[in-house]
């Protein structure tokens, strides 16, 4: 009786932290003559002791979380302490170029702190910020927010109330969750969906707003058989190109669950064949197909859940 207590004891303090909630919002941009409003997702964050409103794109698709060498320059001519934080000991490749990283900073999305962390400076990217408008009280956009955050942790991702949470025990509110394994490299995490019949990896990226799907021409002719309905110049990274949408003919699920219909991108000048098979995976799912649900990715045991 004692051990069966003492067991029950473990189990509910298991799942009793309480998420402390940092909001998201939704940022819109036209793409290709068309609005969308659900375009980026960004995060209120707090650099070190800089008396500034800053914002970062949630992107679990990058790597390392960065700061913008345009947008923050002037920041660094103000502050010299925190310039003095960089380091080039501390290396990353970015766009096949390598680049360096602050030590050590105090780093925040929204109230809740993230400890002392290295952050990447993305050199030459990104829109300036001119230096009469660096201490104007609007929130500056200046950086991107990777899954080295998260490592050995909950993510909690609420799309419907715009928030989400990091805790270092499973949410109990979140555990009926259906949970999928999933498979993860250098932090992103690819998830297995079933398509036309096949398991497939898909890695999950929430700087994918506009996607359910986008995979390689052949992939998309694989599972649609539909002439192409809609199509997009995008940007990745800054470079842009046209991709091409139609219709899916045949089920997609997540586990058992069924995800809405969708259209599967696709672009013809093979853009993204070689990432997907050095992530050998079968293309990208973003935060479309999710909208209307909590997702938990449960990194200490790798499995990805949706409720």
């Amino acid at each position: 009786m004692k051990k069966l207590f003492l067991f029950l004891l473990i189990s509910l303090n298991c799942f009793s932290q309480k998420p402390d909630w940092i909001p998201f919002n939704w940022v819109g941009d036209t793409v290709s003559g068309r609005f969308y409003n659900k375009l980026v997702i960004t995060i209120p964050v707090k650099i070190a002791d800089l008396p500034h409103r800053f914002n970062m794109q949630f992107d679990l698709g990058a790597t390392n979380t960065i700061i913008y060498g345009n947008s923050f320059k002037n920041y660094l001519v103000k502050y010299p302490d925190f310039k003095a934080k960089f380091d080039s000991t501390l290396k990353f490749r970015i766009q096949s170029k390598t680049n360096y990283k602050f030590k050590d900073v105090d780093f925040k999305l929204g109230s809740v702190s993230f400890g002392k962390r290295n952050i990447g400076l993305f050199k030459d990217f990104g829109d300036d910020i001119p230096s009469d408008s660096v201490s104007t009280s609007s929130e500056k956009h200046i950086g991107t927010i990777a899954p080295d955050l998260f490592q050995d942790q909950f993510l909690v991702i609420d799309y419907p109330n715009k928030r989400l949470a990091v805790l270092n025990k499973h949410p109990k509110k979140y555990v009926k969750a259906s949970f999928q394994p999933f498979k993860i490299e250098e932090g992103r995490i690819a998830i297995p969906l079933n398509i036309n019949g096949k398991t497939e990896d898909l890695m999950f990226d929430t700087g994918s707003s506009l996607f359910a799907l986008l995979t390689t021409e052949t992939n998309a002719n694989e599972i649609s058989k539909a002439a192409v309905s809609d199509s997009l110049k995008i940007s990745n990274w800054g470079n842009y190109f046209m991709v091409y949408g139609k219709k899916v003919d045949s089920k997609i699920l997540l586990g058992t669950k069924t995800l809405e219909p969708a259209l599967v991108f696709y672009d013809k000048i093979k853009k993204f064949d070689p990432f997907f098979k050095e992530e050998k995976v079968w293309g990208i799912t973003g935060n479309a197909y999710f909208l209307n649900n909590v997702v938990v990715i449960d990194y200490k045991n790798e499995r990805f859940g949706v409720l």
